[in-house]
C-alpha cells in the first residue's frame, strides 16, 4: 500500500469515528477513535476536533476519569479556526453539566 493510500485509509478510519460520535454510538466511537488518540497524544499534535469528539464519546458512556484528562488536554490546545473554538466552547458546555449534575447527586 503506497502512502497516499495509508492516508486516505487512516482519514476514512477518523471520519468513520466521527460518524459514529454523531450517531451516539458512543462505545464503537470510542473503540474507533482511541488510536488516533494515542497517536496525536504521543505526537503531541493537537487535533481539538478529535478529541472534543472522543471526549463527547467518554462521557455519555460515563467515562468521567477519562473525559476530564481529555477536557484537561483540550483546554490546554490553541484553537486554529473559528471551528475549532465552538468545539472548545461545546466541550465547556459538556463540562459544566457534568458538574452541575454532580453537585445535585452531592445533595
Amino acid at each position: 500500500m503506497d502512502k497516499t493510500a495509508r492516508l486516505k485509509a487512516f482519514a476514512e478510519e477518523m471520519k468513520q469515528g466521527y460518524q459514529l460520535v454523531k450517531e451516539k454510538k458512543d462505545k464503537e466511537a470510542i473503540q474507533k477513535l482511541r488510536p488516533f488518540i494515542e497517536l496525536m497524544r504521543q505526537s503531541e499534535a493537537p487535533h481539538i476536533r478529535l478529541f472534543v469528539s472522543y471526549s463527547i464519546a467518554q462521557i455519555r458512556t460515563g467515562d468521567l476519569e477519562g473525559f476530564l484528562q481529555t477536557y484537561e488536554e483540550v483546554k490546554g490546545m490553541s484553537p486554529k479556526s473559528e471551528e475549532d473554538e465552538q468545539l472548545k466552547s461545546q466541550l465547556d458546555g459538556f463540562f459544566v453539566d457534568m458538574m452541575e449534575e454532580l453537585q445535585k447527586k452531592e445533595k
